[in-house]
């Protein structure tokens, strides 16, 4: 870039609109936050800054295996995710747009069940979930300013398309993965930005593919699990699942692929990988818009490179097209805030239960790499705590999703998708009671918190 210079724009006045509840980030987290707030009575504006909501699950492939606990036998598991998390995947298996849950007994991380969806039909069920709540939606927009009276926000300034707009809520929710409107606050923020931990995934498609030739063509290679299991409604649906554990010996000759350890695909459909996991992807600093935007040019190079290897070199794979890809780059990590508890490895291996518990999780990401298969121990779950959604220095500040969780091994669980939607749920809950009562949010009662949480059908034990 060229010599940077500096200018003074001019002063200029906009209008301010008050609201019960702000939530920034209308991804995963997010979405929930949203719901759940303007479900238990608040006024809500969401705010985000793409042309459409639902986040990782929107921008990519929607495969997830912690609804239930861990356990040896998948016939002992028992759901421990409920809430809107469930009622989400629900609504998508009814309508046909996932797989029922699958039993999944080979899982490394000894997750029972595992349940397929596509990204449309769940930007049309997220959008009439938000809809049907009253949740005043601002997509294309984004939060540019944050304004404090002490240690509460007065209000958020969102750059909208038509013009400024300064928002002033009673409590606040940053759903927006990098924690965005807790650093504008003057919360405390680690920041996890550089190093292996912050490698990049992106998720895309390809058609016209002949599974059986594949399958029968490239044995050691390509594994296939298909479950036959009955849903919670009585509807027998087929989950088809195959894994590339990509091996260089034999597909050496595919450049697209150096570096890479596993490609995983699955399948929903015949003829196509729905969903092809470039899992290892560009190392970056995911707030870096310079350094986004190109990796951004690289990844979409390498995926025309990759489907044109398969072409190539892949018996099974010679008609084959790239169908979809991911909107943006999906980013794992970049700064997280400090908040009143951050779960730990520790927390997670040993199934520590907590006195402000929001929700269940069974979910151990790293049980079963860097050589160790370490699973949860008791019930194979632990608790998230309500303490782990206050930022510490902000009294009307919730935060939820992938911005929470200082330590990179309990964070890489943590900011899993079904985690995301169970802080966002608590969060926009917690959000509507304080602002209802007009307390801060260390001040409601957790009682009252976990009440509202269980009319909703949030499991809290079992």
């Amino acid at each position: 870039m060229g010599n940077v210079n500096t200018i003074t724009l001019p002063a200029t006045e906009i209008e301010v609109v008050d609201i019960d509840v702000c939530v920034a980030g209308g991804g995963t987290a997010g979405c929930m936050a949203a719901i759940a707030a303007a479900r238990n009575g608040a006024k809500v504006l969401m705010v985000e800054k793409l042309p459409v909501p639902g986040g990782t699950l929107t921008n990519g492939g929607i495969g997830v295996s912690s609804y239930y606990n861990q356990c040896d036998d998948p016939k002992d598991a028992k759901r421990i995710v409920g809430g809107l998390a469930y009622e989400m995947i629900d609504k998508l298996i009814e309508s046909g747009g996932a797989t029922s849950f699958a039993m999944t007994p080979d899982n490394p991380q000894r997750n029972a069940y595992r349940v397929v969806a596509d990204h449309e039909p769940y930007k049309g069920v997220i959008a009439e979930m938000l809809m049907e709540a009253g949740v005043e939606v601002l997509l294309n927009c984004m939060v540019s300013e944050v304004v404090m009276d002490g240690s509460k926000i007065d209000y958020i300034v969102v750059d909208r398309r038509d013009k400024r707009v300064a928002y002033r809520a009673k409590t606040y929710v940053d759903a927006t993965g990098d924690g965005d409107v807790a650093k504008k606050a003057g919360a405390t923020m680690l920041d996890m930005t550089h190093g292996q931990e912050c490698a990049t995934g992106m998720v895309f498609g390809i058609g016209g593919i002949d599974w059986d030739r594949v399958l029968e063509e490239n044995k050691g290679v390509f594994h296939e699990i298909t479950s036959n299991e009955m849903n919670d409604k009585g509807v027998m649906n087929k989950n088809y699942i195959f894994a590339l554990g990509y091996a260089p010996q034999k597909y050496g000759m595919m450049k697209s692929l150096e570096g890479i350890k596993i490609l995983s695909m699955q399948v929903n459909h015949p003829g196509e990988a729905t969903y092809v996991n470039l899992s290892r992807g560009e190392i970056l600093d995911g707030t870096d818009p310079e350094e986004l935007s190109k990796a951004e040019l690289r990844v979409r190079l390498r995926l025309k490179n990759i489907v044109e290897d398969f072409k190539k070199y892949v018996p099974g794979f010679e008609n084959a097209y790239l169908s979809w890809a991911s909107v943006q780059l999906g980013v794992r990590i970049s700064y997280i805030v400090k908040c009143d508890y951050s779960i730990t490895q520790d927390d997670i291996h040993n199934a520590r239960r907590f006195d402000d518990e929001i929700g269940l999780y069974g979910f151990h990401d790293l049980a079963a790499k860097a050589g160790e298969n370490i699973p949860i121990q008791g019930d194979g779950f632990y608790g998230f705590p309500y303490r782990m959604l206050l930022p510490v220095g902000c009294d009307n500040l919730l935060v939820a999703g992938r911005c929470v969780t200082e330590e990179y091994e309990a964070h890489m669980s943590t900011r899993n998708t079904v985690g995301c939607m169970i802080m966002g749920e608590a969060a926009g809950t917690a959000a509507a009671i304080c602002s209802k009562s007009g307390k801060m949010t260390r001040e409601i009662e957790y009682a009252q918190l976990a009440e509202a949480l269980k009319k909703d059908d949030v499991i809290l034990s079992i």
